[in-house]
């Protein structure tokens, strides 16, 4: 099933034993758009701690009362190697963090999208015989390939300007997950030629050319005609309907 981050961000964390917090954010990977952990904001339960859970972890999401269940209880949470909240996760710290709860290396698991395949059958604009494009370039130097996790974080990526070949798009406002695979399959993209009335395109994450991590900038295979040869949303509750 298809959904929304916007929507499960918020969602109620419940131990084993009692409510731990809800969803405030995800880390994903950059090379293949996999969610590889919940951020989950404790309130005053943890404080200045990041508490971060792998979906390995979720036994039930149950969407009709928006909570999450996990598999650990409370004191093991407690007790796990912490992540200050004003830091980011290094490789030292999430390896700490994987050893612990005995999560497999997310490393392990980074298939690139061609050996996964695509779900659903949605027409997504720029993809010609549903065929994606190839790989996207992700714009990085040698040294990040070296000191960087891989990771991202949604909230970071929200607001990214997007281009097409020939202009701009518009900036990126959610995007949608596969809650099987907890993999982003699509980024939501509002348009930016109307100030008027809402316009929404999603992209696959495979018709991303390029991203460019420092300057906020997002850049899709298709021309501006190729885009908006294809009917916007005028809502994203639209596009998830369009899955189902």
């Amino acid at each position: 099933m298809m959904r929304l981050t916007s929507q499960v961000k918020h969602f109620n964390i419940h131990a084993t034993d009692g409510e731990l917090g809800k969803i405030k954010d995800f880390y994903f990977d950059d090379r293949n758009w996999e969610i590889r952990y919940a951020i989950v904001d404790t309130r005053k339960w943890l404080p200045g701690r990041k508490v971060l859970l792998s979906p390995n972890s979720f036994l039930e999401v149950n969407e009709s009362d928006e909570s999450v269940r996990v598999e650990y209880d409370k004191l093991m949470i407690r007790n796990s190697p912490a992540v200050p909240e004003n830091e980011n996760l290094t490789k030292d710290k999430e390896s700490r963090l994987i050893d612990y709860f005995g999560w497999n290396s997310y490393k392990e698991n980074a298939l690139p999208h061609a050996e996964r395949g695509m779900l659903g059958t949605f027409q997504v604009t720029g993809m010609e015989n549903g065929k994606p494009p190839a790989e996207p370039h992700l714009n990085r130097n040698e040294s990040d390939h070296v000191n960087d996790n891989y990771l991202r974080s949604e909230e970071e990526t929200i607001d990214f300007k997007v281009h097409a070949k020939d202009g701009k798009v518009g900036k990126v406002v959610d995007m949608i997950f596969d809650t099987t695979q907890w993999r982003i399959e699509y980024i939501v993209v509002r348009s930016s030629r109307s100030i008027v009335d809402d316009e929404f395109y999603i992209f696959h994450t495979r018709q991303i050319n390029t991203v460019d991590w420092f300057e906020n900038d997002l850049y899709i295979n298709d021309s501006i005609d190729g885009i908006l040869n294809n009917k916007p949303f005028q809502e994203k509750d639209e596009i998830i309907v369009s899955f189902n």
